[in-house]
């Protein structure tokens, strides 16, 4: 068993970054915003944007887990602010 992990920052708000690049099968993932972030970070699906976003504030953790594996590449982040960052680990099936 793998785990995949590292670090997103959003050059631009609004616009969706990807968590990951190629495939990775995973069965749970853990996102946490980096404490020293200026404003709020965001994880959703390819839209995801300050309105539709799960809303992640600096030091706040969003952990998941799923019956069946999902793939890594379906998570994206946005952000308030220009660099702020956000941190994942993932457990790949």
């Amino acid at each position: 068993m793998s785990l995949p992990i590292g670090s997103i920052t959003v050059a631009t708000p609004g616009t969706a970054v990807a968590v990951a690049t190629s495939g990775n099968a995973i069965t749970a993932v853990s996102f946490r915003a980096r404490a020293d972030n200026t404003g709020a970070v965001y994880v959703g699906d390819s839209g995801v944007s300050s309105s539709n976003g799960y809303r992640l504030e600096p030091g706040d953790e969003l952990n998941l887990s799923f019956k069946e594996t999902i793939d890594l590449r379906r998570f994206f982040v946005d952000a308030d602010t220009a660099s702020d960052s956000i941190d994942f680990a993932g457990v790949a099936a």
